[in-house]
């Protein structure tokens, strides 16, 4: 079912399912023409709504919720990318941006929802034809992962569910990516040892 992100001008029907790639010299020239041009961000907006609407969703666990999360984080961008500084990261600043209307999402409600356990593990379309073991282990994983500190969660979310880079994690982190490395071993040795006690070893298997 395609999503449907309406802003002020722009109107755009997108599967989430499906992707585009764009060259890094083709992004920076899409971010500048953006600036002025609501066209060129609707490329922006085919190439990356389906990770920011797969992060978003993972944090939230609701669809209708994420839905309306996504719409209004590409809201924002339009608005705000004007004020992108040159040489930036457009995929960190989105998800800086994500993980702000995240963070007022749960202030509106005065809590953490009870996630839905099956929907949260976002397995893949071919989890049926997984072993039983195998699909238990991996929601196990996603439940601790859910259990971690907010700051942990988020760290280790971006990195392995998101694949974002290091560089990419401290822009939406807002902190240098020194730093930032040092967040990432802190968060993923702290979850190593939670799994550990289950058993598992490979985090790699069950949360890329």
């Amino acid at each position: 079912m395609a999503t449907t992100l309406e802003t002020t001008n722009l109107v755009i029907d997108r599967d989430p399912g499906t992707s585009m790639v764009i060259e890094p010299v083709e992004e920076a020239r899409l971010i500048e023409e953006a600036k002025r041009n609501a066209v060129a961000f609707a490329r922006l907006y085919d190439e990356y709504m389906p990770a920011v609407y797969g992060y978003v969703y993972r944090r939230v666990s609701i669809r209708d919720a994420a839905e309306d999360i996504t719409s209004s984080v590409f809201e924002k961008a339009m608005r705000g990318v004007g004020g992108l500084r040159e040489g930036a990261s457009f995929k960190g600043w989105l998800y800086r941006i994500a993980g702000n209307c995240i963070i007022d999402y749960y202030r509106a409600r005065g809590r953490h929802p009870e996630a839905e356990l099956e929907e949260a593990v976002a397995a893949p379309d071919d989890d049926s034809a997984r072993p039983i073991d195998e699909l238990e282990t991996r929601m196990a994983v996603m439940k601790l992962l859910d259990e971690l500190p907010e700051n942990h969660r988020e760290i280790l979310t971006l990195h392995y569910l998101e694949g974002l880079s290091v560089e990419e994690i401290a822009e939406v982190i807002g902190t240098r990516p020194q730093a930032c490395y040092m967040r990432i071993y802190r968060a993923t040795r702290a979850f190593s040892e939670e799994l550990a006690k289950k058993g598992i070893t490979r985090l790699d298997d069950y949360v890329a």
